[in-house]
């Protein structure tokens, strides 16, 4: 009996080793993603890293502004591609330091030219803008703009004449595509690059080293690159199909 006792008691004593090993998922976190053909191959990128942070993750597909609010209040756990300094507008959103991916602001038109040098240039047309966009929000505040709720909606408008340019990222090809809206146009060149950033409410603040940590790794082993790559070919796929041809 004594023996059994002890056979048990070391038993015990091993379970918070085997509970700390590296990899073994301890919870499960929901994610904000946005209506946004980006969002299925940021997701990818977020999971991974979450997943070598040892936890394991779901996604709640939310219009762009909702996606910031419910990561905000708490009701998920952070989003994903967003530009730097969101936490001066959400006091509740943590940013990962180490940039997802870079990503490219361009001008779509049903075929009207002209060119693009900063926002400045867009200020004689009227615009078609994405809720929750935030760069393209805050740079035409003061210009002649109609308010998308997503990108299917902005490129809707563009068509029928409601506005005469869209604010869109790159990778709003694949969505063109998918609506059968081509062809367009889209300006070279962009109008603005920048990185965008996974975030996190404040609550779950301690596993900012580690996702920041594993999106490095995820730069060094190829496993970022080969999911851009991925979305690269389909843009550019999509663009061929849909593109009218340069004037």
């Amino acid at each position: 009996m004594r023996r059994l006792f002890l056979i048990l008691l070391m038993c015990i004593s091993w379970l918070p080793a085997f509970a700390q090993e590296p990899g073994v998922t301890r919870t499960k976190l929901i994610l904000s993603q946005r209506e946004d053909p980006l969002a299925r191959y940021a997701a990818r990128i977020s999971a991974e890293a979450f997943r070598r942070s040892g936890i394991e993750t779901e996604f709640r597909t939310l219009p762009s502004e909702r996606a910031l609010q419910a990561a905000d209040s708490g009701q998920t756990a952070g989003d994903q591609v967003r530009v730097a300094g969101l936490e001066k507008l959400y006091p509740n959103l943590v940013q990962v330091p180490v940039p997802m991916l870079n990503y490219h602001t361009v001008v779509f038109t049903a075929g009207m030219t002209f060119r693009i040098d900063g926002w400045e240039s867009l200020k004689p047309y009227s615009l078609c803008i994405l809720r929750g966009m935030k760069l393209a929000e805050t740079a035409t505040e003061s210009m002649d703009r109609t308010i998308a709720n997503d990108v299917a909606q902005s490129i809707l408008m563009l068509k029928a004449g409601r506005c005469k340019v869209a604010v869109l990222g790159y990778n709003a090809w694949p969505e063109i595509d998918r609506m059968r809206a081509g062809p367009l146009l889209s300006l070279d060149p962009p109008i603005n690059s920048v990185p965008l950033y996974l975030y996190v409410n404040k609550k779950h603040a301690d596993l900012v080293p580690s996702l920041a940590q594993a999106l490095q790794k995820m730069q060094v082993d190829g496993f970022t690159s080969g999911v851009l790559n991925e979305m690269e070919q389909e843009i550019q796929a999509a663009r061929q199909r849909n593109a009218m041809p340069a004037r």
